[in-house]
């Protein structure tokens, strides 16, 4: 399969090699010292995305997109801005000149790569992963279960522009559907039923390749974990977690760590810690071999936000 190709505009040009070098396993990265270079390529060729600094000099980010969307080649490419400092006025900027994401630097490499990716599924071009499109569907039913009706389609409506499953699409967009029409009741146990049939598929993947564990070790992971977080080390708890779901630990377990994770990573902390606490009373009160079958604690529940239709 062909790279893809990225446009990576910078006068910085230690930036743009930590650009390439960090990229180039996976994309074809074009560097460009300044806008005036880039505008000039972009005449001639096309690129998927571009990496575009904020901060240059003569030409700065915002003068170099707006000449790049006067362009055939530039008008619906996706950019990101890369910036020293993100303030208000330089993302509604780039907002009402199409920009798709804004990150600043020095940015994390991790990050770099998930944001970029994030782009591409947005636009179809690479698919959505299952756990990812189950954690967004758990997030759009707890808007409906919650009132939040207008978020709820918004995000609906996002997902649907995903590469996704046809079968999962024809039934997130019957949700949508429902949705529009006020019909909250059915769009619930629509969406409750994607839920369960995501919930199943990735179930079933998991219970083949995962790896045993005894229950204790399960509580101290999840310690450790809490020990992260009361010292400020939120990527070390989120490290933790994700290799503790390699494991045979039961859907509860899985699904609340997998929540917490999601927390961690929009970096609220307070509730991934208040989730933690609560599952290791959970877990401590669940009967000797009884892991697997465990349901959600009503706290378990409230904690996460919605009420589980997993494991009944």
């Amino acid at each position: 399969m062909e790279k893809m190709r990225i446009l990576a505009i910078d006068d910085n040009t230690v930036n743009l090699a930590t650009l390439e070098q960090e990229l180039k396993s996976k994309y074809e990265v074009i560097p460009m010292i300044s806008g005036r270079r880039a505008i000039k390529y972009l005449y001639r060729e096309q690129v998927d995305l571009i990496l575009l600094d904020v901060e240059m000099p003569i030409m700065d980010g915002i003068e170099t997109l707006k000449e790049i969307r006067a362009q055939e080649n530039g008008v619906t490419v996706p950019v990101i801005f890369l910036t020293a400092k993100k303030d208000k006025a330089t993302v509604i900027d780039g907002a009402k000149l199409g920009i798709m994401d804004c990150i600043t630097k020095p940015f994390d490499p991790e990050d770099l790569h998930e944001r970029i990716e994030r782009v591409f599924k947005r636009l179809g071009v690479l698919p959505m992963e299952e756990e990812e499109l189950y954690q967004r569907v758990i997030g759009i039913l707890k808007d409906m279960k919650e009132g939040r009706i207008k978020q709820a389609i918004v995000k609906t409506d996002e997902v649907l522009n995903y590469q996704i499953d046809e079968e999962l699409s024809g039934r997130i967009r019957n949700v949508l559907g429902k949705l529009k029409q006020e019909n909250m009741e059915s769009a619930v146990e629509m969406m409750e039923r994607v839920v369960d049939y995501l919930d199943k598929r990735l179930n079933t993947g998991k219970k083949e390749n995962a790896l045993p564990i005894a229950e204790s070790e399960i509580s101290v992971r999840i310690l450790y974990a809490v020990d992260d977080l009361e010292n400020f080390k939120r990527k070390e708890a989120i490290g933790k977690l994700k290799d503790l779901q390699r494991y045979d630990i039961g859907s509860y377990v899985y699904h609340v760590t997998e929540e917490v994770v999601s927390l961690l990573e929009d970096y609220d902390e307070v509730k991934a810690e208040e989730m933690l606490q609560t599952l290791l009373a959970d877990l401590k009160n669940a009967p000797s071999g009884e892991l697997s079958k465990m349901g959600m604690s009503d706290d378990a529940k409230k904690a996460q936000g919605y009420h589980s239709t997993i494991n009944k």
